[in-house]
């Protein structure tokens, strides 16, 4: 068969085949091109889901009736002029296939005029043929009509979904749009009906405000910094604002939304801590960056984009994300309707001057047995604290005698905790106690501390989870875990799979500090352990590091990840649990090692160890205000 040139309706019915998927990948493309235009105001009216008409018109530059005939062929574009201009490209269209590719299965028309024309240009395609072309009156700027979208395809016209899955692919084009261009006016109607309709914006918490609603952006943390080659400006969901899929996970480079594994790998990696299980953080991330370092023509739809280095740029936003959510106080705060909790972003440092007269209160705490052992108060390796009891205050009230045939409950002087050092280099403190008193724990589980107009409840078991984890993750960088050994072994009968799981990670166990070996049989010998693991959960915590190995090792998950899963499940069981009795002394000691936790917030699990109360929902409730 002879070769020959397609001719021109076929090939520009090809290149819509690659450009044009959908109604929304045609307000996508008028759109950008609205943007490039300089626009301030962008309107989108819609009918049918688009398949019977998209509406878009812009306030923007126009074109001139020369200029209006060139846009519409292919490859015609005002961006590009040499094979360089593709390294530095910032604008959003610029291969010029846009135009003609949507002309070719539509009915197509075109009205452009400059603000200095005396009058517009109107240009109408049918099907890729273009029509006597005319002058017209028109307002400055550019208006696109598209009806009857795929009429001359029927096979892609076939595939299209129903309106409102059309409809909803356009609301997120626009929104998305609306979201990357604060200083831009947007209007989305369908069939008549106002879907968007915001104003131009000084910044972009504002936009977010106006397209999800008040409620949705106070719950965002914002902050923006900088590496080399690339600027962040972030808004990630506090700790407990969090969704059920990743439709709230958006990324924008250079204004363009994309699409990138990179960046979510990142975000999942730096919220890892922060957002529990089969939950997904909320998260819209603006990223500025030099043309040089990305190719955004790997994709018809530039919807997808090639980054230089992608390792680097993986570590780097891993960085910058903790560093922001590590300079924010991710407390859940209890407020609103009575049983809910928000998040709230506050620092702890006290204001005095709020109520300076409120005179110390005092706090009955009941005397008990030290914490049993496993408590993750040592003094030096394995030895716990053992506390004085605390003095009795000389203005304590004296006890009843029906009182004495009971255990009675002491009155005490609350303890100040003091300001306690945070390590060189951080240049902002996570926790700052000075003036926080800690006031009592409740039900052997919740410490309870007051600051200046503030409750803080902090569980015991999660701080210590918390402290726990991070101490073990330097100690391997370090100098190990440390070990006890056991007087008497400790006998575990394994599974075929747990006994094959420790001959491949006997390593692992070791660094862990678990010296376990075979003894025959099914049997498992374990003849030493970390210092914090209590004796009486050893059984438990080997069989649970075996079969959390076993169900986490696969082809495509690291060696670290195995390690980290481990030292999670090591700490979990190490740390006091809830119902443990505390001393006053290894509360304070609890509260002093949280405060140099690199993420004092949430415990490895994702679960909040903070939650915070203020004085007016107290006060609220009691009906003083």
């Amino acid at each position: 068969m002879a070769i020959r040139i397609l001719p021109p309706d076929i090939s520009n019915k090809i290149a819509a085949g690659e450009v044009v998927e959908r109604p929304a990948s045609v307000v996508k493309e008028l759109v950008e091109n609205a943007i490039d235009a300089g626009s301030t105001k962008i309107t989108v009216d819609i009918r049918a889901g688009g398949k019977r008409l998209i509406s878009v018109s812009d306030n923007g530059a126009g074109m001139s009736r020369e200029d209006a005939l060139i846009a519409i062929e292919r490859h015609a574009t005002s961006k590009i002029s040499t094979v360089e201009d593709l390294e530095t490209i910032q604008t959003f269209g610029f291969r010029g296939e846009a135009l003609p590719s949507i002309a070719s299965v539509s009915h197509f028309e075109l009205l452009t005029r400059t603000p200095d024309a005396v009058e517009g240009t109107k240009i109408t395609v049918e099907g890729g043929v273009v029509r006597p072309v005319g002058a017209s009156g028109c307002s400055p700027g550019t208006h696109l009509t598209v009806n009857n979208l795929f009429y001359n395809v029927p096979a892609r016209l076939k595939f299209l979904k129903s309106d409102v899955t059309e409809l909803n692919h356009i609301t997120n084009q626009v929104t998305w749009a609306a979201l990357a261009n604060p200083q831009t006016q947007f209007s989305l109607s369908h069939n008549g009906r106002s879907l968007i309709d915001v104003r131009v914006c000084e910044s972009y918490i504002e936009r977010i405000r106006l397209l999800y609603g008040k409620e949705f952006a106070e719950n965002l943390i914002e902050f923006d910094t900088d590496l080399p080659h690339l600027h962040l400006h972030c808004f990630v969901g506090k700790p407990d604002f969090t969704k059920s899929n990743r439709n709230y996970q958006l990324f924008f480079l250079n204004r363009r939304p994309i699409r990138s594994k990179v960046l979510g790998a990142a975000l999942s990696e730096a919220m890892r801590s922060m957002v529990p299980k089969d939950r997904y953080p909320v998260a819209f991330l603006f990223l500025t960056m030099s043309g040089q370092h990305v190719d955004v023509n790997v994709h018809p739809s530039k919807i997808e984009v090639r980054f230089q280095n992608e390792r680097s740029l993986y570590s780097g936003v891993v960085r910058l994300l903790n560093s922001g959510i590590y300079k924010n106080k991710y407390i859940p705060k209890m407020e609103g309707k009575e049983g809910t909790v928000e998040s709230t972003q506050n620092s702890i440092s006290i204001d005095r001057d709020v109520h300076p007269n409120v005179p110390t209160q005092r706090a009955q705490i009941e005397v008990n047995s030290p914490v049993p052992r496993g408590s993750i108060f040592p003094t030096g390796r394995g030895e716990l604290v053992q506390p004085d009891p605390p003095s009795v205050s000389s203005t304590a009230p004296q006890p009843s005698e029906e009182a004495d045939s009971q255990q009675t409950p002491l009155q005490i002087e609350s303890v100040h905790l003091p300001q306690h050092p945070i390590p060189e280099g951080t240049e902002l403190e996570l926790l700052d106690f000075e003036g926080i008193q800690l006031k009592t724990n409740l039900f052997n589980t919740y410490i309870v501390a007051e600051g200046g107009d503030r409750v803080f409840l902090i569980d015991q078991h999660v701080a210590a989870e918390r402290v726990l984890y991070e101490r073990y993750v330097e100690q391997l960088k370090t100098d190990g875990i440390p070990v006890q050994g056991l007087l008497l072994p400790v006998t575990i009968e394994a599974t075929p799979q747990q006994l094959a799981v420790l001959d491949d990670h006997s390593e692992l166990f070791g660094k862990l500090g678990f010296d376990v070996e075979r003894f025959g049989g099914s049997t498992l010998l374990v003849r030493s352990i970390p210092a914090t693991l209590p004796t009486s959960l050893v059984n438990a915590t080997v069989i649970d590091l075996l079969d959390g190995v076993e169900s986490t090792v696969t082809p495509t998950i690291e060696y670290l990840e195995v390690q980290d899963k481990a030292l999670i499940t090591l700490a979990c069981k190490s740390a006091v649990k809830a119902g443990d009795v505390l001393t006053m002394e290894e509360m304070v000691n609890l509260i002093k090692d949280l405060s140099q936790a690199k993420l004092p917030f949430n415990c490895p699990h994702a679960r909040p160890i903070i939650v915070e109360m203020h004085r007016n929902e107290l006060e609220s409730r009691f009906k003083r205000r």
